[in-house]
C-alpha cells in the first residue's frame, strides 16, 4: 500500500505555515497536545486543500448548538471503533 511521507516542521511548504500554527493551538487547547496530528501533517503537503479542509472542519466543529468538545467526543468515539491508527 503506498504511504505519504509525513513533512517535519521545517519541511513544511511556506504556503501551509501559518494555517500549521493555527492547527497546533487548537489541538493544544482542544486535545492538549503540543505537535500536528498526522492527519493536517499529510494536508500540508497541498496546502489549498489543508486550508479547505481546515475551513470545512471548523464548520462542522466549531459551529451550531452541539458543544465542540461533543463533537470532538463524538468523531473520537467512531475513530476507536473504526480502529483508525492515526
Amino acid at each position: 500500500m503506498p504511504t505519504i511521507r509525513l513533512p517535519n516542521d521545517d519541511e513544511v511548504p511556506e504556503a501551509a505555515r501559518e494555517l500549521v500554527k493555527r492547527i497546533k493551538t487548537r489541538e493544544k487547547r482542544v486535545f492538549g497536545i503540543d505537535t500536528l496530528s498526522n492527519v493536517w501533517r499529510a494536508m500540508a503537503h497541498h496546502p489549498e486543500y489543508m486550508h479547505a479542509n481546515w475551513e470545512r472542519s471548523r464548520a462542522t466543529m466549531q459551529r451550531g448548538d452541539v458543544p465542540p468538545l461533543i463533537k470532538e467526543m463524538v468523531a473520537s468515539s467512531v475513530s476507536v471503533m473504526n480502529a483508525c491508527e492515526y
